[in-house]
């Protein structure tokens, strides 16, 4: 009902995709939801955050109080985002709060606001760092609340936690919670 174009792949193995649904790969993700409504979890690779014309990579529900875990391959890149009962889609792309992910030794996860400031909290922690909404987060400039290109990355300096990294790429912030190596147990809480 949301517009999604389809459901996810939702593989059970690395032998059919860069995402899929267990606990058998180098890089995990243990999903908690902690609201006090049931999700949608939402995953999509590199240039598909346009779910009403991409398929996405995963989509699975995640009840109140449940948690999900899923794997990464190493070098898989993109995004995921939960579904509540008030989320709705913006130009395609689910209008909520997103986790960005890169998996391998740089890889690299963080939260990003960017395409909802009012969307619902998540936080991130990869074992030795932590992204949430205040911490290693995108976030729009100037109140605005929805954004492009200007966007800032807060209180993530190299060195403030084990694996916070910050740079620049073209004159736009870069980072989040990295230097995973050949492995990595992350959690994310959705609330």
């Amino acid at each position: 009902a949301l517009g999604l174009i389809a459901i996810g792949k939702n593989a059970l193995s690395s032998a059919d995709a860069q995402v899929w649904v267990g606990d058998d790969g180098d890089y995990t993700n243990e999903y908690s939801n902690q609201s006090d409504e049931d999700i949608v979890l939402v995953v999509w690779g590199p240039a598909a955050s346009w779910v009403n014309t991409q398929d996405p990579l995963v989509t699975i529900s995640l009840p109140a109080g449940t948690n999900k875990t899923l794997s990464f391959a190493n070098g898989a890149s993109g995004a995921w985002a939960a579904v509540y009962e008030d989320t709705s889609l913006v130009n395609g792309q689910i209008s909520e709060t997103w986790g960005e992910y890169t998996f391998g030794e740089w890889g690299c996860v963080d939260v990003s606001r960017e395409v909802n400031m009012k969307g619902h909290n998540m936080s991130i922690d990869t074992g030795n760092c932590i992204s949430d909404m205040e911490t290693c987060v995108f976030q729009c400039k100037d109140g605005a609340e929805s954004c492009w290109q200007e966007y800032e990355l807060l209180n993530c300096e190299n060195g403030s936690q084990e694996g916070a990294t910050y740079g620049t790429f073209d004159g736009a912030p870069t980072g989040g919670c990295g230097n995973m190596g050949s492995s990595a147990t992350v959690k994310t809480i959705l609330q």
